[in-house]
């Protein structure tokens, strides 16, 4: 294969053959991630009425839950990935430091990504595109904030085009899990995370990183 091309269509069918050989493991990672963020953003509605501020510090847990969660995820997806053994305390396992980095780089990309849609839409995807693999930088690099969008940027260099259409299958499978009675998202999610992390080796030919020790949070 080119070096600086994606191959969609094999991406896909790797995902797909890694999500079909770890189904009842992927399933139930997915089910115990969405009861996560889930209740403490019932539990904020709740309590909009009754007390804004237990309503408020609920809504922070759930958005710290979904942040570590969504690390779990990418992590989740390189180990599969590379053929590596998963357990549920994969997907609560965090590096501070790195946990950090990975929320404010997140605000970066949906600053960038906010900003370019106002201007007439196509800038915010192009830079969307640009910096969609920043966390992976983050996570299995290192990288700071700033640097993570940078090696994002370089290594979609030449093949957005091709990223920009990946995005858009990965966009597929996630509204067709949802309209599935939203059954389809306990395939579709864990699918699309695992067909990123192919499109993250290629487009870098990667190697697995011994992931830092991390901090269990559940």
């Amino acid at each position: 294969m080119d070096a600086r091309r994606l191959d969609i269509g094999e991406t896909v069918r790797f995902a797909w053959e890694r999500t079909r050989t770890n189904l009842g493991l992927l399933v139930g990672l997915t089910v115990v991630a969405g009861i996560s963020t889930i209740i403490p953003s019932s539990i904020a509605e709740w309590l909009q009425q009754p007390s804004p501020g237990l309503s408020a510090l609920f809504r922070l847990i759930a958005f710290i839950i979904s942040m570590v969660v969504s690390v779990g995820g990418v992590r989740i997806g390189l180990k599969i990935h590379d053929g590596q053994p998963v357990a549920v305390r994969d997907l609560f396992t965090a590096d501070w430091s790195l946990f950090w980095r990975y929320v404010v780089a997140s605000f970066l990309y949906s600053l960038v990504f906010g900003i370019g849609l106002i201007l007439l839409v196509i800038p915010g995807i192009i830079l969307g595109v640009r910096y969609f693999f920043y966390g992976y930088f983050v996570l299995e690099r290192g990288a700071r904030p700033v640097q993570s969008l940078a090696q994002s940027a370089a290594a979609t260099a030449g093949v957005r085009w091709d990223v920009f259409l990946f995005i858009g299958v990965l966009l597929l499978l996630v509204v067709l899990g949802a309209i599935l009675l939203g059954v389809g998202l306990l395939v579709t999610v864990p699918m699309a995370y695992i067909a990123a992390a192919r499109a993250y080796r290629m487009l870098t030919k990667a190697t697995p990183t011994a992931a830092p020790s991390g901090v269990i949070l559940a």
